[in-house]
């Protein structure tokens, strides 16, 4: 007798699956904007503040990890690896940059602009002291082209609209996002095993 085997279909459906998790990553990625956003006020938070941005693709590993193993699929290719991430990155940003602008635009009323700019001149401040002390003078003036340079940014930063501001940000977790869900589609994707 002829034994015919069953090719076994397994199915997901990518878009409802990397909404899912792109909401769960989404709430963590707004967490970490707002402990940012404190450490302008509360300079003591950056402790808190600087894991909880380095820990994104971390928590975006354990979610797509997560999800591979409670289905206990016998496969989990990379390219359905890679699109759960990309997908899940996208909807993150969809939702944070929604809740950041909602925040900027009719909450904020330009407070973290304002709280950027007296941090930064606390800190220009402070180093007027520490230039007080070099002998050279080349050294002297490329920290103070330094500290322009930053005074620039940050001015300019600070007077962007609230879109403006999303945008910019949108832009880099769009960056950041593919990047990211390019290693972490290869460190979750499970091969067949032949036995």
């Amino acid at each position: 007798m002829e034994e015919q085997e069953e090719k076994k279909n397994i199915k997901i459906n990518l878009l409802q699956v990397s909404m899912t998790l792109g909401t769960y990553l989404g709430l963590y990625i707004i967490l970490a904007y707002a402990m940012t956003a404190l450490t302008v006020k509360y300079p003591a938070l950056s402790l808190i503040a600087m894991p909880v941005v380095i820990g994104i693709p971390v928590v975006a590993y354990f979610l797509i990890r997560r999800f591979r193993d409670s289905n206990r699929l016998p496969f989990f290719p990379f390219p359905v690896s890679w699109m759960i991430s990309i997908l899940t990155f996208l909807f993150a940003t969809v939702l944070s940059c929604m809740v950041t602008y909602i925040y900027l635009r009719y909450i904020d009323h330009g407070a973290f602009a304002s709280g950027l700019m007296a941090r930064m001149e606390l800190m220009i401040q402070t180093s007027q002291s520490a230039i007080s002390g070099m002998t050279d003078p080349a050294q002297i003036e490329q920290y103070n082209s330094t500290l322009e340079l930053m005074r620039q940014t940050i001015t300019w930063f600070c007077s962007l609209p609230a879109s403006g501001v999303t945008r910019q940000l949108i832009q880099a977790s769009l960056l950041w996002g593919n990047i990211l869900s390019l290693i972490i589609g290869l460190i979750t994707a499970k091969r067949i095993r032949l036995n």
